[in-house]
């Protein structure tokens, strides 16, 4: 949590050593989950509530974290890992679900659909899978996804979103979640829920002070630059759109990682744009690149020092593993018998067991 007080200050849970600290929200006061008591601190990791302890670096902070574990070596270079691969899910879901029905059946209420950048805005395509039959497939062994990139488009277009759905899913696997938050505040209502980190996009954010504001909240937050050729904010008369010196105004912040989104190709699978990528190397932080990936274009990004890859939500790869073959029937030796003619008026019923 570096930049509540500084951005020198590397904050540790005393219990556990987890950097997920995070001042505690009031959920009752003069404005419900936005005002904070700066004297009570809250870990995410182990739930442990008081103050946190506060280192000069974040090597330092992490290895406290590794003797809480009864690790004492410090951690070796080698065993650095390499680029990640984060499938992005756009998740639509009816607004008017009813909650009963939610606790039963709520991966298959929500959908993964594709989706592109259209007119301003986040446009679902036809292309779409239930969420149990998407994490069926990218969660288990032949995929091996460790994490997601949730896009919300309920939040991000209706400013709605529907917290209800991505509190079961998110219990499913490690969510980066971007609930479409207008405002600060807004966005950290993300840590009420079982994610990994909270995304923060500037599509649906005012200007470059909204960064600092949550940074000073908490410095976890995960920036992500939506960009179509500038940096696109939600008020257009922000005036900071060139995407490198908006990063580097976030790392001047004290973030060390940001996301950037190529809006152009998100659901193109063209790959990224070299442009783009030379616009971006050499960047003091962590740089997490979206739109248009495919699974092989993360391991060439390793290649111009991109932490990694935010991957479209239907690969060739991911289609390809969500056509789950049928069990062939055995042919009988002889035709069969011709069915009873009926007087009922046919109708087709479309089949839901696959991609619409």
């Amino acid at each position: 949590m570096p930049g509540r007080f500084g951005p020198t200050d590397f904050a540790a849970c005393g219990r556990c050593g987890s950097g997920q600290v995070h001042p505690k929200l009031l959920v009752m006061g003069p404005i419900a989950g936005v005002d904070s008591d700066s004297r009570s601190y809250v870990c995410h990791t182990c739930g442990r509530e008081g103050l946190p302890i506060f280192f000069d670096t974040e090597s330092a902070r992490a290895q406290f974290e590794r003797e809480k574990k009864g690790i004492w070596e410090p951690e070796p270079a080698s065993a650095k890992k390499g680029p990640v691969s984060i499938p992005i899910l756009p998740i639509q879901t009816d607004p008017l679900i009813d909650i009963k029905l939610l606790d039963l059946v709520p991966a298959r209420v929500a959908r993964v659909t594709g989706v592109r950048w259209d007119a301003g805005a986040l446009t679902p395509t036809g292309y779409r899978v239930s969420f149990q039959e998407y994490w069926d497939v990218i969660g288990g062994p032949r995929y091996n996804a460790s994490r997601v990139y949730m896009l919300d488009l309920a939040g991000i277009n209706r400013a709605n979103p529907n917290f209800d759905v991505t509190r079961h899913l998110g219990k499913r696997c490690d969510v980066w979640l971007d609930s479409g938050g207008r405002e600060p505040e807004e966005v950290m209502d993300g840590y009420m829920l079982d994610v990994e980190r909270v995304v923060a996009g500037s599509k649906t954010l005012a200007s470059l002070d909204s960064f600092a504001v949550l940074y000073a909240l908490s410095s976890e937050v995960l920036p992500c630059l939506d960009w179509d050729g500038h940096v696109v904010w939600r008020e257009p008369k922000e005036g900071q759109v060139d995407l490198p010196d908006v990063v580097r105004a976030l790392r001047g912040m004290g973030f060390t990682a940001v996301c950037v989104m190529d809006l152009r190709r998100l659901g193109s699978e063209l790959g990224p744009d070299p442009a783009l990528l030379s616009m971006l190397e050499g960047l003091d932080l962590d740089v997490y690149l979206g739109g248009g990936l495919q699974e092989s274009d993360v391991l060439r990004l390793s290649e111009r020092g991109f932490a990694g890859g935010l991957v479209d939500p239907f690969t060739p790869v991911i289609r390809d593993l969500l056509k789950t073959p049928r069990p062939e029937a055995p042919t009988e030796a002889i035709a069969p018998a011709p069915a009873p003619r009926s007087t009922a008026t046919p109708r087709t019923v479309p089949d839901s067991t696959g991609p619409l």
